[in-house]
């Protein structure tokens, strides 16, 4: 056994079963990491892995690790989707269409209370794209605008200037909004972000003269403090720094996505002194816009190798045999190698793998496919033709090196 790849834990750990289930919306927990295993690959951050392998188990507990031959710079970006799964599979919010129109009549009575119907009967009506148009639209109905109140600020205006109502699905920093002040000169402007946090509500209240109130259906809360712990005044500090003194706020919202799209999000490119479009993890069934980053990415790569296309995730088969694999043991071929990875208790980063050459992973197979050495043998005698007691002891002597570096065990 050569030791070469490394394998990176994605996801780990029986407390995970809840969460995963709740986040792709799955049955079971095979479905559930298939999902997932979409989520991650629909990702132009997954092209750049160099025909990386997701894996997964689903029993005892689930487990996702990816493996392959990577750079810091690689490792640093599986690092951060590791935290980031944890993350959003514990907290997160998913807007499917019947909550975006509870949201939005929210956001209609909280319009009402602050400016009165006649005054919003008189305001001109807009949207931050794409999926403020879609906000903007159920808003339009329970609202009931004119046709002549919706458009885009410039155009042509009959009597006196009217305050216009800018619309989003969500504001996490305000740069797009920031944005479109930018783009624009009309002097009063209403902004109405469907979730955002309050405190980047308030700020773009206090920072914007031309804005007179800015006003959400419901509160992202800010997850920076919980994430950094003792490290936030740190945090915050060097993300004032790089992001400016024109931005709005300084925190992290909690996640959300929607039926229409997730938001992107970001991470701090060192080498390049920007930031970068990080990874959305959210499964393509859910949502519009990473279904059709999905088909992108699939035929971009369509016609390349298998190990650079979009795969699928392997999800390891339920092994029920006297000798099977350990429970925290994942594996993947690689050409007509396989190499395996034992991850310790409470794992975290990376784990060097075993790489079994050719003949030795026919035996890996056939020994967790019939779960006995005996079993293995017959299976192996009908593709190889050997001498059944030289092929017995190479099996045993595989058998022995494979229980003493803890990834078969006997039941």
């Amino acid at each position: 056994m050569d030791r070469g790849i490394d394998a990176v834990l994605l996801l780990d750990g029986r407390e995970a079963i809840e969460p995963l289930l709740a986040f792709t919306r799955q049955p079971d927990r095979e479905s559930a990491l298939r999902a997932l295993g979409e989520g991650i690959q629909a990702n132009p951050l997954w092209v750049r892995m160099n025909g990386a392998r997701l894996v997964a188990r689903a029993w005892p507990e689930p487990m996702v690790a990816v493996f392959g031959h990577f750079s810091g710079e690689q490792q640093a970006l599986l690092a951060d989707l590791a935290a980031q799964l944890h993350e959003v599979l514990e907290h997160h919010r998913y807007i499917d269409y019947p909550a975006a129109e509870q949201a939005v009549e929210r956001l209609a009575t909280a319009l009402r209370a602050r400016f009165g119907e006649d005054a919003l009967s008189h305001f001109r009506y807009t949207a931050i794209p794409r999926g403020g148009w879609i906000v903007l639209g159920m808003l339009s109905y329970l609202l009931d605008l004119r046709p002549d109140q919706i458009g885009v600020p410039g155009m042509a205006e009959h009597g006196e200037p009217q305050p216009w109502v800018v619309v989003d699905d969500c504001a996490l920093s305000g740069v797009r909004f920031q944005q479109f002040l930018q783009r624009c000169d009309t002097p009063a402007v209403i902004f109405c972000p469907l979730f955002a946090p309050r405190e980047l509500c308030r700020a773009i209240e206090r920072v914007e003269p031309r804005v007179l109130a800015c006003l959400n259906a419901e509160d992202l809360r800010d997850v920076a403090p919980e994430w950094f712990g003792e490290a936030y005044p740190r945090w915050l500090r060097e993300c004032r720094e790089r992001i400016g003194e024109d931005a709005y706020w300084c925190g992290i919202a909690e996640y959300v996505a929607f039926a229409w799209c997730e938001p992107e999000t970001k991470y701090w490119d060192a080498g390049t002194g920007r930031f970068e479009a990080g990874w959305n993890a959210w499964p393509p069934s859910l949502c519009l816009k990473r279904r059709v980053q999905a088909s992108r990415l699939r035929a971009e790569l369509a016609g390349l190798a298998e190990g650079e296309a979009l795969t699928g995730i392997g999800l390891q088969a339920v092994e029920s045999g006297p000798l099977r694999s350990a429970d925290r043991v994942l594996w993947v071929p690689i050409g007509e190698s396989i190499a395996v990875a034992h991850f310790p208790e409470a794992a975290a980063g990376s784990a060097p793998c075993f790489q079994l050459d050719p003949t030795a992973a026919d035996m890996w197979r056939a020994l967790l496919e019939t779960g006995s050495r005996e079993g293995a043998i017959s299976v192996l005698l009908e593709g190889y033709a050997v001498a059944p007691e030289a092929l017995r002891r190479d099996l045993a002597s595989l058998v022995v090196e494979l229980e003493e570096n803890g990834v078969i065990v006997r039941q």
